[in-house]
């Protein structure tokens, strides 16, 4: 589960899911998609213009309004369903190795930890970052978000599931699962520190086991 990219694409747990998806993009709207994802990750949405998206993926306004002809709404949420995909990519790619999820949450926050590092705090996780500047907004791009953590929570309540844990205490994992790990990588950008990220992963780990 990766709700972030890093600077140079999708992180690594999710690499391979991708590599697939953007196989067949357009390379001008790829290119839109991943600058404007890392700013959007960096700043949020309502900090970042088209002009500083355009210059950084060398594109033409034009070829924006030609891969996305609702501008930057319809760019941010191509960025949402982008890592929403990605995400969901690496749930099935993990489950369906007959990896186990505990063994998955693990490797999710060493490669958080070490991504935060690596990016020296600046990037969070895009879902976060823009869900909380829509907050509980009747707008599309909140649609969006919310959408895409539904569909994840679902993705990881099957998991659960396959694994043993009943229905309804599997949703109630799976939400917990997501709540923790954005918090904690929003307070370790804060702190500057990856602890919370450890802690969290930790705890979540032995939730799961008792579940």
């Amino acid at each position: 589960m990766m709700l972030f990219v890093s600077n140079d694409g999708v992180a690594r747990a999710a690499t391979a899911g991708a590599a697939t998806q953007d196989a067949s993009v357009h390379p001008t709207r790829l290119r839109l998609l991943q600058v404007a994802t890392r700013l959007f990750q960096q700043r949020g949405y309502h900090a970042v213009g088209l002009a500083e998206i355009l210059a950084l993926a060398e594109a033409p306004k034009g070829s924006l309004y030609h891969h996305f002809p609702g501008g930057k709404p319809e760019l941010a949420e191509a960025c949402i369903t982008r890592i929403a995909a990605s995400t969901l990519s690496a749930l099935d790619e993990a489950s369906g190795s007959g990896a186990d999820i505990i063994g998955f949450l693990r490797q999710l926050g060493a490669e958080s930890c070490a991504w935060l590092e690596r990016t020296d705090w600046r990037d969070g996780s895009l879902l976060a970052v823009i869900g909380q500047e829509q907050g509980g907004g009747d707008t599309a791009l909140a649609d969006a978000v919310r959408i895409a953590y539904q569909r994840i929570e679902m993705r990881l309540a099957k998991w659960l599931m396959l694994e043993g844990v009943a229905v309804a205490r599997a949703r109630d994992i799976a939400a917990t699962i997501i709540a923790a790990h954005e918090g904690a990588m929003l307070l370790a950008r804060c702190r500057r520190d990856t602890a919370p990220v450890t802690l969290t992963t930790d705890m979540l780990c032995a939730m799961v086991d008792r579940g």
